[in-house]
């Protein structure tokens, strides 16, 4: 069970109690005002610290800067994985620097003359970089794209529905103590038509305003 479960889990407990609001911070749909604010000002607190924590990770290193291979697992770690090569090494050209040191290689008679600026290879992306390029991609991606990812998480089997038994199955695999009656509770709190589990389009419902 990954991070997302974990978090939604959390919030979907603290969305049956009493008082409280809709949860809203992973899976609130970013701002959309392109004038007024940056894509890394759009997304949520822990978009960003899982963008800070996949630098970290990937910036093997620890030069506090990526090459093109590790900017790629970088984004797949978010969850980009269908990014195109071409689209990749667009992006990280158009905010990647020269590495430090790098010169264009000496003239060699007879071969074609060497490049005067440096390819890929020779690129390397900051922290900031990184951070502006991959909030971008967090901030165009639909919201209910995740939470649709996460709802199969929970829905053992398949069946379109969460069940009292998936939200157990979930529990147990979190280690997270939750009463059995409060685990009934979400269910027939969200279970607007009493089918005995929360559908797709509630799961939605919880987290977004629709």
């Amino acid at each position: 069970m990954n991070n997302y479960a974990s978090s939604t889990m959390n919030e979907y407990n603290a969305s049956t109690r009493p008082g409280s609001a809709r949860p809203g911070s992973r899976f609130a749909p970013p701002i959309r005002n392109p004038e007024h604010a940056e894509p890394w000002d759009q997304i949520s607190d822990e978009h960003r610290n899982e963008i800070n924590d996949c630098f970290h990770l990937f910036d093997m290193n620890k030069d506090d800067q990526l090459d093109f291979s590790e900017f790629r697992y970088a984004l797949q770690a978010l969850g980009f994985s269908n990014l195109s090569r071409p689209d990749l090494i667009s992006a990280f050209k158009s905010a990647a620097r020269p590495r430090p040191g790098w010169t264009p290689l000496p003239a060699i008679p007879n071969q074609p003359p060497p490049q005067t600026s440096p390819g890929v290879v020779d690129l390397r992306l900051s922290r900031d970089g990184f951070q502006a390029l991959a909030a971008r991609y967090v901030a165009a991606r639909d919201p209910r794209e995740e939470l649709l990812k996460t709802f199969a998480l929970f829905d053992r089997g398949g069946k379109g529905l969460i069940t009292l038994d998936d939200l157990r199955g979930v529990v147990k695999e979190l280690g997270e103590d939750v009463p059995d009656a409060e685990l009934r509770s979400m269910v027939e709190q969200f279970d607007v038509e009493g089918k005995g589990g929360v559908s797709r389009e509630e799961f939605l419902g919880i987290f977004l305003d629709r």
